[in-house]
C-alpha cells in the first residue's frame, strides 16, 4: 500500500509539472515523522515527501515546510531544497533531490556554523517582508518567559501521565520523578525569580522574533561535493524567538555543533534581528531547553510519537528503542546541570 500510495502521489505531481511518469521510486531511510523517495524519470530524479497526518489535527506538516521553502525560493535562498509541486490533499510534495551527504560528528567544525548562521541571516533580510507576515508560527514557539517555561512544563505533564505498561516505563517515571522534576523545578524557579513579575509573560516585541527553521541543526543539513550546506526538513519554521532557535541548535543531540561556536550563531542573530540584549537571554534560556532536550528524548515512551514513527518507518517500529533513549536523557542532564552559559 505504501508503495502504490508513493507511486500515485509520484505521478500526479510529476503531471502537474509536465515530467511524465516516474520510472523508478526508492523508499529513503531515515524518515522520523514523514515517508520520503527518490523518484526517478526520464527528465531527472527528485525528493517525494509524504506527511504525517496527525489523526487529532494540530500542525499541517506539509503546508509549513511548502510555504517555507516557497518563500525562500521566490527571494532567491537557495539552502533549501526547491518547491517544485504539492498536492495538500495528498498530504505530498515533489522537492529538488540533493546530492549529498550527511555530515559525521567529528568533521563538524566552525566553517559549517557560518554556514548555518548565513543562512539564517539571510531568511531573516526578508522578515519585513510582506509575505514574511503570512508564516505561521514555529512549532512550540515561545514569545515570552513565561511562554519558555510552559512548553517545558508541558512536555513534562505529558511524560509524568503515560501509563505504566512495564518495567522500563516505571523505571523512567522513577527517574523523571527523582531527578529530572527536581532539576526542573530549581530551573524555572531560577527563571521565574530572575525576571520581574510583570516581564514574566510580556510578549516579545515583533521586532525581536526571527524566522527559524526550527528543529534546525546538521542533522538536517546534507554537505555537497563542493562542501556547501543544503539544509532540508522545515515542517515545524516559523516564527519564533531567536534564543529559543540557538539553544535548540546547540542542545539537539544527533549532530550538535561545537559549544565552542555558540558566541558565533549569537553574534549573526545579533547584529541582523534581536539586538545586545539576546546574548543575556540565551545564557538564561539554555538550562530550560536543555531540560525540553531531555523530555525530547523520552518522545519513544509516548503513544504519539510512536504512531509518527511507525507511519515513517513501519519496518522498524518493533524495535524499542526506549532504554537507549532513556540512558541519553540522562546523560543529557548531566550536561545541563554542568551547562551554565556560553561556554
Amino acid at each position: 500500500m505504501i508503495a502504490q500510495d508513493a507511486t500515485a502521489a509520484a505521478t500526479a505531481l510529476l503531471n502537474q509539472l509536465q515530467l511524465g511518469p516516474p520510472t523508478r521510486i526508492d523508499s529513503l531511510a531515515g524518515g522520523r515523522n514523514n515517508r520520503t523517495f527518490r523518484v526517478a524519470g526520464p527528465q531527472g530524479e527528485w525528493l517525494l515527501k509524504q506527511y504525517y497526518r496527525d489523526p487529532h489535527g494540530g500542525r499541517d506538516r506539509c503546508a509549513s515546510e511548502w510555504a517555507w521553502t516557497t518563500f525562500c525560493w521566490q527571494r532567491g535562498i537557495t539552502w533549501t531544497p526547491q518547491p517544485l509541486a504539492c498536492d495538500a490533499n495528498r498530504q505530498c510534495a515533489l522537492y529538488e533531490f540533493i546530492l549529498g551527504r550527511h555530515l559525521q560528528r567529528q568533521e563538524i567544525a566552525e566553517g559549517h556554523v557560518e554556514q548555518a548562521a548565513a543562512f539564517i541571516e539571510e531568511v531573516n533580510r526578508h522578515r519585513h517582508d510582506a509575505a514574511a507576515g503570512a508564516l505561521s508560527d514555529a512549532a512550540e514557539a515561545c514569545f515570552s518567559w513565561a511562554a519558555h517555561l510552559d512548553c517545558v512544563d508541558r512536555r513534562m505533564h505529558r511524560l509524568e501521565s503515560i501509563p505504566v505498561r512495564d518495567p522500563l516505563d516505571a523505571q523512567m517515571l522513577r527517574w523523571l520523578q527523582g531527578e529530572l522534576r527536581p532539576r526542573w523545578n530549581a530551573i524555572s524557579a531560577e527563571l521565574s525569580r530572575s525576571v520581574a513579575d510583570d516581564e514574566l509573560s510580556r510578549p516579545l516585541p515583533a521586532g525581536l522574533r526571527c524566522l527559524s527553521p526550527s528543529d534546525f541543526g546538521f542533522h538536517n543539513a546534507l554537505v555537497t561535493s563542493s562542501g556547501r550546506l543544503r539544509f532540508v526538513d522545515f515542517e515545524y519554521a516559523g516564527w519564533d524567538d531567536p534564543a529559543k532557535l540557538i539553544c535548540d541548535f546547540y542542545w539537539q543531540q544527533e549532530l550538535p555543533a561545537p559549544r565552542s561556536t555558540q558566541p558565533q550563531l549569537v553574534a549573526a542573530l545579533a547584529e541582523g534581528v534581536a539586538g545586545r540584549a539576546l546574548e543575556a537571554r540565551v545564557v538564561r534560556l539554555f538550562p530550560v531547553h536543555g531540560v525540553k532536550w531531555c523530555c525530547l528524548l523520552l518522545n519513544e515512551f509516548l503513544a504519539e510519537h510512536r504512531q509518527r514513527r511507525e507511519f515513517a518507518r513501519p519496518a522498524a517500529d518493533a524495535i524499542d528503542r526506549r532504554a537507549e533513549q532513556l540512558a541519553l536523557a540522562q546523560q543529557l542532564l548531566a550536561d545541563v546541570r554542568a551547562a551554565g552559559g556560553l561556554t
